[in-house]
């Protein structure tokens, strides 16, 4: 995975120019989304922070929902809001899937956080009593039984986001009225829209997706602050 490297000085909160960022990636890849890569406006605006940007998934993929330019940020109270630009726009007949994964994503976070590690072995010097051997197994008890619980948690999330009503209207990208569908589920929201020549997937709290402003940069930006990190022109 691709990454944006923050150079000294630069802040990474909100209203930080993309353009003051050098780009750690292939330039290749970056050139595939020539055009506009979608960023919220004024992030501290809506208590956000902006916390990584990165592009993902394969150059070489047929699927173009693989290769994706993601920005994602986070809210001062914790909760993350992702705004990721497609390199391509989505087949109509395959977009209900696309903003059912992101939003099943989006839900499906903090349950890959919340699941216990697995116990390490204890060091071979340490003594092998019987009660440091009772310990081990409850500790891998208690992480089958959270692995358990992670996986039923998991199902019922799908299934809620599955049985969700997917509804259309539109999404202000740049000021203007796009065209969107998304799809709630336990408050969480994920919007599919088409915009500037390029498809933007927006996930996150319901309330705040429907409030950020969202709009687009040229991606050119990216490479000029490599070239300025560079020394270049």
């Amino acid at each position: 995975m691709d990454e944006i490297e923050q150079q000294p000085g630069a802040t990474g909160g909100a209203g930080h120019d993309a353009g003051a960022r050098a780009w750690n990636g292939d330039d290749s890849r970056l050139a595939r989304f020539s055009g506009v890569l979608g960023e919220v406006h004024d992030p501290l605006t809506w208590g956000l922070d902006l916390e990584d940007q990165s592009l993902t998934g394969h150059a070489d993929s047929d699927d173009p929902t693989c290769e994706r330019f993601v920005r994602a940020y986070r809210s001062f109270t914790g909760e993350a809001l992702e705004v990721e630009t497609l390199r391509t726009r989505v087949p109509d007949d395959d977009v209900e899937d696309v903003v059912r994964a992101a939003c099943s994503g989006a839900l499906a976070a903090p349950l890959h956080a919340d699941i216990a590690a697995p116990v390490e072995p204890a060091p071979i010097d340490e003594p092998d009593d019987e009660a440091a051997g009772g310990d081990a197994e409850r500790d891998g008890s208690d992480f089958a039984d959270s692995f358990q619980d992670y996986r039923s948690a998991m199902r019922a999330l799908v299934a809620e986001v599955d049985e969700a009503p997917l509804t259309t209207g539109t999404f202000a990208v740049d000021g203007d009225d796009a065209d969107c569908v998304r799809v709630t589920a336990r408050e969480t929201t994920a919007v599919y829209v088409a915009a500037a020549d390029r498809a933007l997937v927006v996930t996150g709290p319901a309330d705040l997706v429907d409030r950020v402003e969202v709009v687009t940069r040229p991606v050119d930006a990216l490479l000029s602050g490599r070239r300025r990190a560079d020394g270049g022109a």
